[in-house]
């Protein structure tokens, strides 16, 4: 049901970006979110927040009309889809996941054909040292909390994060 590919893409327009993924999806009538991949704390990360998004659709408790959006709230870990829209890509270089949504058919060919618009890289998800400070920021992680549980943590602290996204409203 949910498959991530990621890699570098180097964006020109986010718009006709956005709009040749949004024709993909909706050739193959799949879900497609693209994240910012700097900004995930590792694959767990991003299939986590697909399925909570998943979920809130299923009980009736999302907050968009879209599921790609719903994925991006919970990926970001926020109820404001201002914030959240933070998580996305922009122009210029990008390290790039696409969480694509679906059933198996659609799903398959749906990332033949984003595989043609990203230098595939599955490296880019993972978490590293280099993404610290950011994920740090962007998830208003304290240094109490860090000192608290280890810099090795920092991932499921940000699980964390997700896993309460769903219970505020």
């Amino acid at each position: 049901m949910i498959q991530i590919i990621c890699g570098d893409v180097s964006i020109t327009s986010t718009e006709d970006f956005i709009q040749r993924i949004r024709q993909i999806s909706e050739e193959y009538d799949v879900v497609i979110q693209a994240i910012d991949a700097d900004l995930l704390a590792g694959r767990r990360h991003a299939v986590f927040a697909a399925e909570k998004a998943i979920r809130a659709f299923e009980e009736g408790k999302n907050i968009s009309k879209n599921l790609g959006i719903e994925t991006l709230l919970y990926v970001a870990g926020t109820r404001q889809i201002e914030r959240a829209l933070r998580f996305g890509i922009k122009r210029g270089e990008n390290k790039v996941a696409l969480i694509v949504i679906g059933l198996e058919g659609g799903k398959t060919n749906a990332i033949g054909e984003l595989r043609e618009l990203i230098s595939e890289d599955p490296r880019v998800i993972d978490y590293t040292e280099l993404k610290k400070e950011r994920i740090v920021r962007a998830f208003n992680i304290t240094p109490e909390e860090i000192e608290a549980v280890g810099e090795e943590k920092i991932p499921d602290l940000v699980l964390e994060r997700v896993a309460l996204t769903g219970l505020t409203r």
